[in-house]
């Protein structure tokens, strides 16, 4: 007997409270959140064949820490029984959500273990609600595209550096895989949406919560199809918006609005119940019409299949651990001492050094010592679709070739998932530098390796 796809979706709100750390841009000022613009969002879609159960989960935020991944998992299991292996959980890379780990600054801290503490639950109550919902569905995917992202690692003749600017001339992927998942009746369950672009619009001048254009574009898509949208971010390490850093609530606001109706209107084009036509008649008028009946086509691909494997990607050699954290803890010193000054300027560039020091510090205490940093790639095929997903922030090129050797029609290949890496920049871009290559730890190649990973494992879902 075949397989009969099942599917539901359900929704838990993950806003932090106004107050906490909100720490994600150096030449920030403020400290914490003043306030939400719009509520953060986990989105679950639980799909089953009957035997396997799967949950795919998109939360709003700049990303999970590894201790997170693991506490939301564990909870989802033992509230649902859906296993580890079969939980994907991703981020939109939000940057103006709340911070999750303490900021290299103290202000706010003390509201962080309450929030965070509470997610594990929220989250698997979102889970569990849809397997309850379980019921018979159908999927069908397909591609849009967009020019609302630009590669954003720009040389500067006047700076004689890499910046994040934007570089009309390099490498951007404006493809938006798309995937809609409907009821026997043809009312949509869920849309995923995949696009490779940093939210980063809400940035270092913003003080409010926000979920950045994903935000919108969820609500959009909700608004224009139904069902439940949830955005699996792409490959974005070198693509931003236009409208990056203007921390203009309307700009996200629109980005969002523009994204949004795009993937609705691969949506809405989608057909999940397959068509035959025929020809009833051809009806004399005014001119001989042509009277179509459709009928009843054959049923869609409904299998569904994971798998994973764990990869080596190469490290560059780092400081020790004692290095970064003298290093960071000067820093945050003179980061203490410039805020008891009036002088903003001075407030920017040490809390710039102080952010870039942790960061470092965090990249050392993980791989100081390695020459390989273990990833886990995972792979769904839901029907003809393919989502392949890793830790870490990929580099545009990365995602394309993937897709590109991809068996199945439409794949999704997404960053972000299941963990924290790094920048994982492809070989040709080690001998500009700038940001997303400097403070990556991967070595050159390591991109290649991953692709030539991936592609292995999609193969595996055949």
């Amino acid at each position: 007997m075949a397989p009969q796809l099942q599917a539901a979706a359900a929704r838990a709100v993950v806003t932090p409270p106004v107050g906490i750390t909100h720490g994600h841009w150096g030449a920030q000022t403020h400290t914490r959140a003043v306030g939400v613009d719009l509520d953060l969002w986990a989105t679950a879609l639980v799909v089953s064949d009957g035997q396997t159960q799967i949950a795919i989960v998109d939360v709003d935020h700049i990303g999970y820490p590894d201790f997170l991944v693991s506490q939301v998992k564990e909870a989802i299991t033992r509230l649902t029984g859906i296993p580890a292996s079969h939980i994907r959980l991703s981020c939109s890379h939000s940057h103006s959500t709340g911070s999750l780990t303490p900021a290299w600054f103290t202000e706010g801290r003390e509201m962080i273990p309450a929030h965070v503490a509470a997610l594990p639950d929220r989250i698997a109550g979102a889970v569990w609600e849809a397997q309850r919902g379980l019921r018979p569905a159908r999927i069908a995917a397909g591609r849009g595209t967009s020019n609302v992202g630009v590669n954003r690692r720009l040389w500067h003749p006047e700076q004689k550096r890499i910046f994040l600017g934007r570089n009309y001339e390099g490498f951007v992927d404006h493809e938006m895989p798309v995937a809609r998942i409907d009821d026997q009746n043809e009312q949509p369950i869920a849309v995923m949406v995949s696009y490779s672009c940093h939210p980063t619009i809400m940035a270092h001048l913003n003080a409010l919560i926000t979920p950045d254009y994903p935000g919108v574009l969820r609500r959009t898509v909700e608004e224009v199809v139904g069902g439940k949208c949830l955005i699996l971010q792409g490959a974005p390490g070198n693509v931003h918006p236009k409208e990056t850093f203007s921390s203009k609530v309307e700009d996200y606001h629109r980005v969002g609005r523009i994204l949004g109706l795009e993937a609705a209107r691969v949506a809405l084009e989608l057909e999940t119940r397959p068509r035959v036509e025929r020809l009833v008649q051809v009806l004399e008028s005014g001119a001989e019409l042509g009277i179509y009946a459709d009928e009843p086509g054959p049923e869609p691909d409904a299998t569904l299949r994971l798998a994973t494997r764990t990869i080596q990607l190469p490290l560059v050699k780092l400081p020790t651990v004692a290095e970064a954290e003298a290093d960071f803890e000067r820093k945050a010193a003179d980061l203490a001492a410039a805020r008891n000054t009036d002088d903003e300027n001075e407030i920017r560039w040490k809390s710039m050094l102080a952010r870039r020091a942790q960061m470092r510090l965090r990249t050392c205490q993980n791989y100081s010592g390695q020459s390989a940093a273990d990833l886990e790639l995972q792979a769904i095929r839901i029907g003809g679709l393919a989502l392949v997903c890793l830790p870490g922030e990929p580099f545009a090129e990365i995602g394309v070739e993937v897709r590109r050797r991809s068996p199945f029609r439409v794949t999704m290949f997404s960053g972000y998932s299941n963990g924290q890496f790094a920048y994982i920049p492809v070989r040709k871009e080690y001998e500009l530098g700038g940001y997303g290559v400097a403070e990556s730890p991967v070595a050159p190649g390591g991109a290649e390796h991953l692709i030539e990973e991936a592609s292995a494992l999609l193969q595996e879902l055949v």
